[in-house]
C-alpha cells in the first residue's frame, strides 16, 4: 500500500425521516463496516476518529499523538 493513499465513501438516503442521533448511528455504522470489511489490510495502528456529523476518518496517527495518548492511558490506569 502506497502512502498518502486517500478513499472516501458515501452512503445516501432518501425517502426517510431520521433524527441527528440515527444519523450519527448509520454514519458510525458505515464507517465501521468499512473497516471491517478491509480486515488485515489494514495496519494495526490505525484509529477510527469522528470529524464531524457525519464523516469518520480511518488511518495513522502521527507518531507523538499516539504516545501522547498511551501516557493518558497509562495516568487514567493509575486512578
Amino acid at each position: 500500500m502506497t502512502k498518502n493513499n486517500k478513499h472516501e465513501f458515501k452512503l445516501v438516503l432518501t425517502d426517510v425521516e431520521l433524527t441527528e442521533e440515527q444519523q450519527e448511528r448509520v454514519s458510525r455504522a458505515v464507517a465501521q463496516a468499512g473497516v471491517m470489511a478491509l480486515g488485515d489490510l489494514l495496519p494495526k495502528e490505525s484509529l477510527t476518529v469522528p470529524v464531524r456529523r457525519g464523516v469518520w476518518w480511518y488511518g495513522i496517527p502521527r507518531p507523538d499523538l499516539m504516545t501522547e495518548l498511551q501516557g493518558l492511558a497509562t495516568e487514567r490506569e493509575r486512578q
